[in-house]
């Protein structure tokens, strides 16, 4: 039968409480890593801006990239 932390007696206690403080520190520093390669690796508000212009350029030109008779010549040697 499994002993509860209630019925543990003081080695024992204390054995359980530093193996669950153990385990909740390695959560909490997962989180903490996942937290920040999560808020370091977005793309910044300039990239995105510069992005939304290039995007702007691409709609209003008018080459088509299913059209291969729009592009430019190529010069043979």
């Amino acid at each position: 039968m499994k002993r509860l932390p209630s019925n543990l007696n003081a080695d024992e206690l204390r054995t359980y409480r530093r193996w669950t403080g153990g385990l909740y520190l390695s959560y909490l520093a997962a989180i903490l890593v996942a937290i920040v390669l999560t808020l370091t690796n977005r793309p910044s508000s300039e990239l995105r801006a510069s992005n939304e212009i290039q995007m702007a350029r691409l709609k209003s030109s008018s080459a088509s990239i299913d059209a291969p008779a729009a592009a430019l010549p190529v010069a043979k040697p």
